[in-house]
C-alpha cells in the first residue's frame, strides 16, 4: 500500500528522472571517450587541493558562452610547449570552472590540437568560449591560454586570493594511465589498506585508473558516481577506453553525508562503528535488509557485505548512464506496459518496445517487498486516504499509517500494490526502497502514468 518517506524530485523532461539529486543535465551519462593524449587521469596528491575550495564532485559540461566575436585558436607548434601561451590578462569570461582530475591543456578545440602540458586537479580556469566538446580558458596557474575538455571540469567560484600559492604542487607529468575492467566481483575499498568497505562491484564494471599501481591495490574511479576507490589489482585487467557505458549490475549510489557511520550490523544503538565513509564515496549495495528506524518509519539499511551496513538515509543513487534493459518477460509486447525496475529503482513507461517515460521510484523496503509478476491495472483512484487498517491479516498488525490524499493511484495487484504519488517522502531520496509494497512516485510522474495509462494496461515488476 503507501509508501513511507519525505518529498520528490521534480522532474523537467522524462529521462530527468535518471539523474541523481544535485546532478546538472544531461540527463543521459555521456560515454567516456578517450582523445589523443587524454586516455587517462591520475589523481594529484591531497596536498594539491586549493585551500577554501569545494570542488564540484562529478563532470558537468560549462555552458556555452553568449555569441562573441570569434578569437582566433592557438596554431599548432611542430613540438608541445612546456606551457599555455602566456597573456597579460583575462578575456570576458561566463564563469570560473576547476579541473576534476590532472587533466591535458590543448592548443585548439579539435582532435588535431597538441598537448601544451597538464594541469593538476582542482586547478583554476576562467571560461572564455565554448568551441564544440572544449572550453577556451583562461589558466589561472599560468597566467596563459589553452583549451580543455569540457566534461573533465566542473563549475567553480574564482580563486581565493593569493591563488596559485608559491607552495602549490606542479601538475603530474603523466597522464598515461588507462582504463581497466574487472574480470571478477571484487570487494570496491574506501582506503588503499583494504580496511573499508564500499561493497562488491560485479565482474566487467569499468573503472578509470587514477595512478600507477602502488601497492596490491588500483587507485581507480568509477564511471557512475565519479567517485575515486580502490579495487583489488589481481581482479582488473587493461582494457581500450570504454565507448559504451551499460547500467551497472547492482544498486549502485553515493554517501550523501559527511562521516556516514558504517556500522557492523543494521543498528545505531550498541553497533560499533566499523568506520565512517566521506561524502561521494561510491557505495554498491549487495542487498537492503530491515534494522533499526533511525528515522521514524524508515527501518531500511543497505547491506554493503559481511558485517558492513550503512542506514539508507545517508545515500543517493547515482544516475543511470543510459535506461535499464526491458524484462525477457515483456517480449512480443505491444501497446502500451509499465516497467517497475526492483533493482535500479525506475519506472518505465513502454510503447512496444519504445520508451515513453521514465521515472525513480521507492518500491517495497525489506519486509514489504514489490512481489515480482507480470500484472494489468486493475483500477484507478484519482484521490482517496491509504489506511494501514486497510491491509490483510498480519500486514494489518504489523503496519500503522494513514495519508490523505493520495492522488493518481493505479491499483495492479489483488494484495492492493499500486503506483501512486508519495508527497511525503524527500525528493532526493527517491531510488530507495522504502514503502509497504507500493511503487510511490513524485507527483509529476504519477501524474503522467496517471494520464498516459488506463486498465489493462500490463505492469512488470522485476529484478
Amino acid at each position: 500500500m503507501g509508501a513511507s518517506g519525505g518529498l520528490a524530485l521534480a522532474l523537467g523532461q522524462p529521462l530527468l528522472a535518471l539523474a541523481a539529486p544535485g546532478t546538472p543535465g544531461p540527463y543521459v551519462s555521456p560515454t567516456p571517450t578517450a582523445r589523443s593524449g587524454s586516455s587517462a587521469t591520475p589523481a594529484a596528491s591531497p596536498s594539491a587541493t586549493p585551500a577554501n575550495s569545494t570542488p564540484t564532485s562529478a563532470p558537468t559540461a560549462a555552458p556555452t558562452a553568449p555569441p562573441a566575436s570569434p578569437t582566433p585558436s592557438p596554431s599548432p607548434s611542430p613540438s608541445p610547449s612546456p606551457s599555455p601561451t602566456v597573456a597579460p590578462t583575462p578575456a570576458p569570461s561566463v564563469g570560473w570552472v576547476q579541473a576534476l582530475q590532472p587533466i591535458p591543456l590543448w592548443s585548439g578545440p579539435d582532435d588535431q590540437a597538441q598537448q601544451l602540458g597538464a594541469a593538476a586537479r582542482w586547478d583554476y580556469f576562467q571560461v572564455v568560449r565554448q568551441e564544440g566538446d572544449r572550453l577556451y580558458v583562461y589558466v589561472a596557474r599560468t597566467s596563459g591560454y589553452a583549451y580543455v575538455d569540457s566534461l573533465a571540469v566542473g563549475p567553480s567560484g574564482p580563486p581565493p586570493d593569493g591563488w596559485p600559492p608559491a607552495n602549490l604542487p606542479p601538475p603530474p607529468p603523466d597522464l598515461s594511465i588507462g582504463w581497466v575492467a574487472l574480470a571478477t566481483d571484487s570487494p570496491l575499498w574506501a582506503d588503499p589498506g583494504g580496511t573499508i568497505l564500499l561493497g562488491t562491484a560485479p565482474a566487467f564494471t569499468v573503472f578509470k585508473q587514477m595512478e600507477p599501481q602502488v601497492g596490491p591495490r588500483l587507485h581507480v574511479q568509477d564511471v557512475y558516481s565519479g567517485g575515486d576507490s580502490y579495487i583489488d589489482a589481481l581482479n582488473a585487467g587493461a582494457i581500450d577506453p570504454p565507448q559504451h557505458v551499460d547500467p551497472p549490475g547492482r544498486w549502485w549510489g553515493v554517501v550523501a553525508v559527511d562521516g556516514a557511520n558504517l556500522r557492523a550490523k543494521p543498528s545505531a544503538d550498541a553497533t560499533p562503528i566499523v568506520s565512517r565513509v566521506a561524502a561521494g564515496a561510491p557505495l554498491v549495495v549487495a542487498g537492503w535488509v530491515p534494522g533499526q528506524e533511525v528515522i521514524r518509519d524508515n527501518p531500511t539499511w543497505a547491506r554493503l557485505g559481511d558485517g558492513a551496513f550503512l542506514y539508507s538515509s545517508a545515500l543517493r543513487p547515482v544516475a543511470l548512464p543510459v535506461v535499464p534493459p526491458a524484462p525477457g518477460a515483456a517480449n512480443g509486447l505491444a501497446g502500451r506496459w509499465i516497467d517497475i525496475n526492483l533493482t535500479f529503482q525506475v519506472v518505465v513507461a513502454y510503447e512496444g518496445g519504445t520508451v515513453a517515460h521514465v521515472a525513480r521510484t521507492s518500491t517495497g523496503r525489506p519486509g514489504w517487498e514489490t512481489t515480482p509478476g507480470t500484472y494489468a491495472i486493475q483500477r484507478r483512484v484519482a484521490n482517496e486516504t491509504m489506511a494501514s487498517t486497510s491491509l490483510i491479516g498480519l500486514d494489518a498488525q504489523r503496519a500503522d499509517y494513514k495519508v490523505e490524499n493520495v492522488r493518481w493511484t493505479q491499483y495492479f495487484s489483488d494484495d492492493g500494490k499500486a503506483l501512486h504519488e508519495n508527497y511525503w517522502k524527500r525528493r532526493d531520496e527517491f531510488g530507495i526502497p522504502s514503502s509497504h509494497g507500493c511503487a510511490g512516485l513524485v507527483a509529476e510522474d504519477a501524474r503522467w502514468l496517471w494520464d498516459w495509462a488506463t486498465v489493462g494496461v500490463p505492469v512488470i515488476s522485476h529484478y
